[in-house]
């Protein structure tokens, strides 16, 4: 007789409560994030300008990758959701910063070649078999459109520059508002991403083992994680908001005053500064 297929649990939902309870401040306001964010990204906008599609796309994609902290948190993976976080982060700034500076967009949309003709070349060199399966009209125009744009990004010696953005993410946060965020969280996050020696340390718990790294699930990094995604993810739907010229509802006053609540922290603007 065939055996009945076993009930797969993906997760730790033994530690779900455990999380709430740590944090119930947070899951009190949290669900208004989603509807916030929709009734802005979800109506319809006729003629919308390229920058202000992108910003559209950015802001779905923000509220996506909260979704992953909060799934990553709760389970009591919160060095994962430190990850998603610093995405989250540079989402939260991009958007606001294409708001502000339009004229950029073309740098940010022309990027997108860099990066094909960087994997083309990849597979080029790394699987060559793969490589040569793709449609030679495909790699033809590739390489057509990276030798268009490669003066758009050309640095003074030639080499192209590292990011679509003549300024660097330190620095666009600062211009968007987002700089003490960034400052706080953004080099335990990128250390987490890279693996470096330093964030391979953080993973330890020497009180149970000084050779083997601490396994999940736990508390740690789960305040930095929640805490400065929902901050980012208020200021997402603040810029939606602004480039649309739209009130999202909750507000994006109710999101702040809840972020405030839920984290304890001094009131802050609910807006940047930007008009």
């Amino acid at each position: 007789m065939p055996q009945e297929p076993q009930q797969i649990v993906i997760g730790r939902p033994e530690f779900w409560p455990e999380v709430q309870k740590e944090y119930p401040r947070f899951f009190e306001v949290a669900h208004k994030l989603s509807p916030a964010l929709h009734s802005v990204v979800d109506r319809a906008y006729p003629n919308l300008l390229a920058h202000q599609r992108a910003i559209l796309n950015l802001s779905i994609l923000a509220g996506i990758t909260m979704t992953e902290v909060v799934t990553l948190a709760g389970n009591g993976l919160g060095q994962g959701a430190m990850k998603c976080m610093r995405t989250l982060l540079e989402t939260s700034i991009n958007t606001e910063y294409l708001r502000l500076n339009p004229i950029e967009f073309d740098d940010y949309k022309e990027w997108y070649w860099v990066e094909r003709f960087r994997q083309m070349e990849s597979l080029r060199e790394n699987s060559l078999d793969t490589f040569k399966s793709l449609d030679p009209t495909v790699v033809a125009d590739v390489a057509q459109n990276m030798d268009r744009v490669r003066p758009r990004f050309a640095r003074k010696d030639g080499k192209l520059r590292q990011t679509w953005c003549t300024r660097d993410l330190a620095q666009r946060s600062v211009i968007t508002g987002h700089y003490e965020t960034y400052r706080m969280v953004n080099a335990d996050a990128s250390g987490f991403i890279h693996g470096s020696m330093h964030s391979l340390v953080r993973y330890f718990d020497s009180d149970k083992d000084v050779d083997r790294i601490d396994i999940p699930p736990s508390l740690k990094w789960i305040t930095q994680s929640l805490s400065s995604s929902h901050h980012c993810m208020g200021r997402v739907i603040e810029t939606a908001s602004k480039t649309f010229g739209v009130q999202s509802d909750p507000s994006i006053e109710e999101i702040f005053k809840d972020f405030q609540w839920a984290w304890e922290v001094k009131p802050i603007e609910a807006a940047s500064g930007q008009p």
